[in-house]
């Protein structure tokens, strides 16, 4: 493995810090303004920074003795390094988004922090911003951050849109870890798959006479997993050329009707056609009759593991969610294995779904001083995390990632490479199928590798989720792969958070779920589905679609 000059010179700014802490004190550190030095990202302040922070993790922190959230291996490093020292005045799981605002109506903002996407309501940047109360982050940003954080918004030029007002940038993305973890695949339980002779699955009727063998040769009590909020099912609707979103959460998948005007998932002609498939497939038995009454992590996930079900359309860290559970259950054969979405026309696979797949954004008050010292803080996590430049063993990083550290720690500062499962992937398969491992440069990659290896050799379930990810030719991400490379995906229209207008249109989703349901159980024709919709449109859609428009047409 090639040399760890990053840790040498670590190393080096260790000692220094020594030798100086035996000759006067230690100059305190300081949240005035300081002169960034010249030269690159990761040259140290003269004069120490300190940074106050806060962040939307807490309990769950792991220390080693006598380490605390102030002082531990990443605080150390920001300092021994950059010279930078980050306190964190608060840290929470629960009520983050309560306590924040608590400090902003307080006027009390801490220097940095995130707005986690899922956690806080995305309007909130819109409001700070408005309001004058964040830092304008655009100079600092092209000044002081690495280039492969500039990067990114060559990568993926949409997202940072979100954040920018009159060409002015106020936020840095957080990012994702890649748009191949988007796709969903049909799971398909692999014993009884094989024994039915791992036929192909092209078209949707070969789905359906594989759901109905395992009815009938397995004691399968029914064939496609369906549980009470409906998102397995809303995920095969691009089998019949339809995109739903997560319509239990208010959202929609949105796509342009070909005359320029955006439009929800649930307004195309194609989603009328899923409904009438799906209310055959209840008729047929092919869903269970008591789906309505199945909760994700219930009912629905125990009737997998007891093998009442062998056919679930889901995420691709199916191996995580079920993996080492059916395999305790039944046998070490009874995993799910992917099969790309099958298509109507059996041409070709579904095309992806991919959805807004940005998980926050870590933005300044307006009264921070020092904003190239948060850059320098950002491109060094950055650089340990997902550059190949710092090459390291597991032994060089476990201090940092035992424990998910490396998420608990960071949950403030870290900018995640929006490609980085699509390279972690790639490396290592290669490793597996090579057994050359050198080219494993992030943490990330060495734990798939190592897990993946640990199911192929000693069938031990903790390593199925990594193997069943992207260990092999069939993986979940390999499936992902093909249908990026040729093209066969699907983008939301609507690349960004909520518009603020979507306040006013109110639970929307509520209208649909009840309504599709009750077409599913053949209480209702599908053919129904026209004044349905303007049902909705009239009880806040049309706010919700003309809101989209105006913001992201």
């Amino acid at each position: 493995m090639k040399k760890r000059i990053f840790f040498l010179a670590l190393a080096c700014a260790m000692l220094f810090s020594v030798i100086a802490a035996c000759g006067e004190s230690e100059t305190p550190a300081t949240r005035d303004f300081v002169q960034p030095p010249a030269g690159n990202w990761d040259t140290p302040y003269d004069t120490p920074v300190r940074i106050l922070a806060v962040a939307p993790e807490g309990s769950n922190w792991y220390f080693a003795e006598g380490d605390s959230v102030n002082n531990n291996p990443w605080t150390r490093l920001y300092k021994d390094v950059l010279n930078i020292e980050v306190e964190f005045e608060w840290t929470t799981v629960d009520g983050y988004a309560e306590r924040l605002n608590a400090a902003i109506v307080a006027g009390n903002l801490p220097d940095v922090f995130a707005l986690p996407y899922s956690d806080v309501d995305p309007r909130l940047f819109g409001e700070l911003q408005s309001a004058g109360l964040l830092l304008d982050l655009t100079d600092a940003l092209a000044q002081y951050a690495s280039p492969r954080i500039r990067n990114h918004q060559v990568v993926d030029p949409l997202t940072i849109q979100g954040y920018t007002v009159n060409g002015r940038i106020y936020g840095i993305p957080r990012y994702y870890y890649g748009q191949i973890d988007q796709p969903w695949h049909m799971w398909v339980r692999k014993d009884w798959y094989e024994a039915e002779g791992s036929p192909e699955i092209k078209t949707v009727a070969d789905l359906e006479n594989l759901a109905k063998a395992f009815m009938a040769n397995h004691g399968a009590a029914y064939g496609i997993a369906v549980d009470e909020n409906l998102q397995w099912l809303f995920r095969t609707a691009p089998m019949f050329d339809a995109y739903v979103g997560n319509i239990h959460n208010n959202e929609y998948f949105w796509r342009d009707d070909g005359t320029g005007r955006l439009k929800p998932g649930i307004a195309f002609p194609e989603f009328q056609t899923a409904l009438e498939n799906w209310a055959r497939w209840y008729a047929d038995g092919l869903i269970s009759p008591e789906f309505m009454l199945m909760e994700e992590w219930g009912r629905g996930k125990e009737d997998l593991l007891s093998g009442r079900v062998g056919i679930q359309c889901w995420w691709q860290w199916w191996g995580w969610y079920s993996g080492p559970d059916i395999v305790a259950q039944q046998n070490e054969d009874a995993y799910f294995i992917p099969l790309n979405l099958p298509h109507t026309s059996g041409s070709r696979p579904a095309n992806g779904q991919v959805f807004y797949p940005n998980i926050g954004v870590i933005v300044a008050s307006a009264e921070f001083n020092n904003p190239a010292a948060l850059m320098k803080v950002i491109s060094l996590l950055d650089h340990m995390m997902f550059s190949p430049d710092t090459p390291m063993t597991m032994d060089d990083l476990a201090e940092y990632i035992e424990e998910g550290r490396e998420h608990a720690m960071t949950a403030a500062f870290q900018v995640i490479d929006p490609q980085a499962d699509m390279i972690q992937y790639k490396h290592v398969l290669h490793a597996l199928e090579t057994g050359d491992t050198s080219e494993l440069f992030t943490a990330g990659m060495m734990f798939k590798y190592n897990d993946s290896r640990a199911w192929i050799d000693n069938k031990e379930p903790h390593g199925l989720g990594a193997f069943l990810q992207m260990g092999f030719n069939g993986s979940a991400y390999a499936r992902s792969q093909h249908l990026f490379d040729n093209n066969w995906i699907m983008r939301t229209a609507m690349w960004g958070p909520p518009p603020a207008e979507f306040a006013q249109a109110g639970s929307t989703g509520d209208i649909i779920m009840e309504e599709v349901m009750q077409i599913i159980m053949g209480n209702k024709p599908a053919s129904d589905w026209p004044s349905i919709l303007e049902q909705w449109y009239a009880q806040g859609g049309q706010i919700k679609e003309d809101a989209v428009n105006q913001h992201f047409r």
